[in-house]
């Protein structure tokens, strides 16, 4: 008897320990009643009280330098996975430092020149810039936790890897050929990195200029790396719609990243009032690619902690004495006021952790990739701002029932709607899913009208040599003197951008401005003949060559315009953009994307059309190509449609075999 109470005693004093080590635990990680109203606009909290935090979700930061100890989220980083792909530099000794500063891990810190005596804790990589504080912030949007200023992430439950990359203030360093550790390696091995055991990578950085696709090779390979280890890849849109400082930046179709089928572009919403987040936001791009849209205004998130404090340093020929935390907060570590698609992407990546948290418990035996999550993303968003009316933001609705805009694409996403459309799918979506189709891919030759199940993405561009000088960008523009440039630059937050009205799309025609156009019927022989499965529609690519009829004088890109209808459904591939700096192209290659079809049958008849606004230089269409991915949601308890169809192929052969026989 002594033996069982012993037992007994024992029994509960560990079961008493472990109730207040859980309540505890709880304590610590509760779920937040008072926080900022962007949670409330994406209904994080939903997903929050249900128990999904994503704690079982892995999520890559790529961006510049994280404070990985910062209080708000240390508890969340996986330091040990953990890399630094960027260098630390001022333009003085760069070239100099270049051949001897390798690529670095975040425990081997003995390669990184320090000019200042900066803490390790920023790992993965140091900075001497006072504005490297971009990563901290946008790791807070996904994963802050701090009850005291009640600033909170989507996802405070995520894991974090950060991957650093060296891009102060996003210039075009990321792209510059002769600083290919900081560019090609730092982009490319940045997307390759580690995908196996990371589920998301937020990329809140990218370009301002448009067909801007320097050393692309790699950097396609690497999102198809992504694509295959089912790392989902979200990129923000970009921040240029308003500016004048880039050309042909304002339209995210025409950037590399956000345009490629197998990511998702973010684009930014704004408040209608105090509380909600519901409108537009003046500086997010639009484009045909745009996909999803999340909060980008008065974040409150993480801040980097001020670690310089009266260090002088130089970067790009500017000194500056850090005293400060750098966004100037009251609480040192929060920002109040983080904003831009930089802080859209990271919300919506936390979000998008909250519902594959909800994926891997409910279906821990199935795979979630870019292309499910696209499907419930198209049909659980939130659709906003619905009176407007122009066409870069108009809503329009498509033969399959499912409505875009090209500055919101789908909508705001929504973790209620992920959320319930994956715990109950029969009620939410019309039917039980868990998984998609294999993805079928045709390409069309326009000219031939041969369909093969290859891809055709090119995003090539040769630009003329003198068409952009990368060296001092924001000074040797396209303007025709420094006083311009510097006159643009003074609208870089104007919030007077012009649109093209329909009144002057109606008279495009009438002025010949139209320089090709072409119409093609799709039919269900055309896929039968080739042996390729047709399926709904996901992505619509449409590449296009456009070659200057004078090679001395090239054509401006920015006149350029593309419009893609499927039976009469138009969508604008690429917008006329008088309000960017000029850009003599001689031939351009480019695959520009389209979410307006998604769910459609890809049958029925097909045009594409290219206007030319330019008034003196003109360019030739040729080699155009349509590629249609397709697929659709499904349940993994039914066969394939290879699977039917070898299941009908051997119907046949039996009845055939009978009849023979008889």
């Amino acid at each position: 008897m002594p033996a069982i109470h012993t037992f007994y005693r024992f029994f509960g004093i560990v079961t008493i320990v472990a109730l207040l080590s859980v309540s505890l635990f709880a304590q610590e990680k509760a779920v937040p009643t008072t926080y900022s109203s962007f949670l409330d606009a994406v209904n994080a909290p939903y997903a929050w009280n249900l128990g999904f935090t994503g704690q079982n979700v892995v999520v890559g930061v790529i961006d510049d330098s994280i404070n990985m100890n910062h209080p708000f989220f240390k508890s969340n980083v996986d330091k040990a996975s953990a890399y630094n792909f960027g260098i630390i530099y001022n333009n003085d000794i760069y070239k100099e430092l270049l051949p001897t500063l390798p690529i670095q891990s975040a425990t081997d810190t003995s390669a990184v020149w320090d000019k200042a005596d900066i803490k390790k804790d920023q790992l993965p990589g140091t900075s001497m810039s006072q504005s490297d504080y971009h990563g901290t912030c946008v790791t807070g949007c996904i994963a802050a936790y701090d009850s005291e200023t009640n600033t909170y992430g989507s996802a405070y439950g995520a894991t974090i890897v950060p991957i650093r990359v060296d891009f102060p203030c996003q210039s075009l360093d990321l792209h510059l050929p002769e600083r290919s550790l900081a560019g090609e390696y730092a982009v490319a091995h940045a997307i390759e990195y580690n995908n196996s055991a990371i589920d998301i990578k937020n990329n809140s950085y990218g370009s301002g200029v448009g067909f801007n696709i320097i050393e692309s090779e790699s950097k396609l390979s690497a999102i198809a790396d992504a694509r295959a280890n089912n790392t989902i890849l979200l990129y923000s849109s970009g921040n240029e719609r308003n500016k004048r400082l880039y050309p042909n930046g304002k339209d995210c179709n025409k950037k590399i990243f956000p345009s490629h089928p197998y990511t998702i572009a973010v684009g930014a919403t704004g408040k209608n009032d105090t509380t909600d987040y519901t409108g537009f936001a003046k500086f997010s791009n639009y484009g045909a690619c745009v996909f999803i849209c999340a909060p980008g205004v008065g974040i409150q998130t993480a801040d980097r902690e001020d670690i310089l404090a009266g260090n002088v340093f130089t970067y790009k020929d500017y000194e500056f004495v850090s005293n400060y935390d750098y966004q100037g907060a009251a609480a040192g570590n929060m920002n109040p006021s983080f904003g831009g698609t930089s802080a859209a992407c990271p919300i919506a990546s936390g979000v998008l952790a909250l519902a594959i948290d909800a994926y891997k418990t409910t279906y821990p035996d199935q795979t979630c990739d870019v292309r499910f999550i696209k499907h419930l993303l198209a049909r659980t968003s939130t659709k906003i701002d619905i009176e407007v009316t122009n066409r870069h933001d108009a809503w329009i609705t498509n033969a399959a029932g499912l409505s875009f805009s090209p500055t919101y694409g789908f909508g705001q996403i929504n973790a209620k709607g992920l959320i319930d459309a994956i715990l109950d799918p029969e009620t939410t979506l019309g039917g039980k899913f868990d998984t998609v189709t294999p993805q079928t891919v045709a390409t069309i030759n326009w000219s031939t009208m041969e369909i093969t199940p290859t891809e055709m993405l090119a995003y090539q561009s040769t630009l003329n040599a003198d068409s952009i000088s990368y060296d001092n960008y924001y000074i040797t523009t396209h303007e025709a003197s420094q006083n311009d440039a510097l006159a643009a630059a003074q609208e870089y937050y104007s919030s007077t951008a012009a649109y093209v009205t329909d009144n002057y799309f109606q008279t495009m025609e009438a002025e010949n401005k139209l320089l090709y156009s072409d119409t093609k019927t799709i039919t269900d022989e055309t896929f039968l003949n080739s042996g390729i499965i047709k399926q709904d529609l996901e992505e619509v690519v449409i590449t296009l060559s456009a070659k200057a009829d004078d090679p001395s004088v090239g054509f401006d890109a920015r006149y350029m315009e593309v419009i893609l209808e499927h039976n009469g459904l138009e969508s604008i591939l690429v917008f006329y953009d008088p309000n960017s700096l000029k850009e003599n192209v001689n031939d351009l290659t480019w695959s520009f994307t389209s979410n307006v079809y998604w769910g459609e049958d890809p049958t029925g008849i097909w045009t594409v059309k290219v206007y030319d606004h330019g008034a003196e230089d003109t360019f030739t269409v040729s080699d155009v190509y349509s590629t249609f991915y397709m697929g659709a949601m499904r349940n993994s308890a039914v066969p394939e449609p290879s699977t039917w169809a070898l299941l009908a192929l051997g119907v046949v052969v039996l009845f055939l075999r009978k009849r023979v026989r008889s």
